[in-house]
């Protein structure tokens, strides 16, 4: 019995996994391919496995400035983040963003173990690619939460810091709170972002970036993994934004602010918040 159980759970898991992921392609953001002679940004390829994956670095002009990382979440793709990586050159600050296997033009299927696969081959990108940065962070957003921390203890060499944007504290219960699961059939599933289990085991600062009004990822899941953080440099909770905030242009301008600072931080000890955080009623840090 305790065999057919097991069997059965890893059927339905694999069955729920294969419907679990909106893939967009590029088409179905622009009318046209992604524009190579845009000043300073760099398509360029990859593979992860047997799959191709596609990705967008936009440099600076200083090579020592800082640079992030984008693990981005589910029906996003490069084109979502352009507006972003331009904002982020405003500010001084690299970028790095990526396609997982079947999104925008990357080759493939998405699976938990492939995403994983991905994560890891997009990190190693991202080091080639700013050789000389003295502070390098890694952002998952949304999905990409769960993508990110589930490799972030392996990544070689550690990046400076992490942020957790419009994340879940956990894929289980996400998959209960937006409907995709019923709650007696959660704990059939396993589940493979724990998000709130592996930020305690970050040895380096997390920034967990959250809105009070989102309705898909609701604000209890950010609570969690900022309480369960080993290392919490701030737990940012914005006002009247939506779930995607990140990436739309009318609040883009709001909602990067704290996540700027910390990228153009200086290392202050691995708990310390900023001033700003401490002073900011927006900002609540451990």
């Amino acid at each position: 019995m305790a065999v057919a159980a097991g069997v059965a759970r890893h059927l339905l898991f694999r069955a729920l996994e294969r419907k679990a992921f909106v893939t967009p392609t590029d088409e179905t953001r622009l009318a046209e391919p992604p524009d190579n002679s845009a000043p300073m940004v760099r398509h360029a390829t990859f593979a992860s496995g047997d799959r191709i994956l596609h990705a967008a670095f936009m440099p600076v002009a200083n090579p020592e400035a800082p640079a992030l990382m984008v693990c981005h979440g589910d029906n996003e793709c490069l084109p979502d983040w352009a507006p972003v990586q331009a904002m982020l050159a405003d500010a001084g600050i690299a970028s790095y963003v990526f396609d997982y296997s079947g999104y925008g033009r990357s080759s493939g299927r998405p699976s938990v173990r492939r995403l994983r696969q991905d994560a890891m081959a997009a990190y190693q990108q991202f080091i080639a690619a700013t050789p000389q940065s003295k502070r390098r962070v890694v952002l998952g957003h949304s999905l990409g939460s769960g993508i990110l921390l589930d490799v972030a203890r392996r990544f070689e060499p550690q990046p400076d810091g992490y942020v957790i944007a419009a994340g879940f504290s956990s894929a289980r219960l996400a998959a209960v709170q937006t409907g995709r699961i019923p709650a007696w059939a959660a704990w059939l599933l396993p589940d493979p972002w724990n998000n709130a289990a592996r930020a305690s085991k970050l040895e380096r600062p997390l920034l967990v970036v959250h809105s009070r009004d989102d309705v898909v990822i609701v604000p209890p899941h950010a609570e969690r993994v900022a309480s369960a953080a080993r290392h919490l440099h701030a737990l940012v909770m914005h006002d009247a934004m939506p779930h995607d905030a990140a990436i739309l242009p009318e609040h883009i301008d709001t909602f990067w602010p704290p996540i700027l600072r910390f990228m153009q931080a200086q290392a202050t000890g691995p708990e310390a918040p900023s001033q700003q955080a401490r002073d900011s009623g927006h900002i609540m840090a451990d």
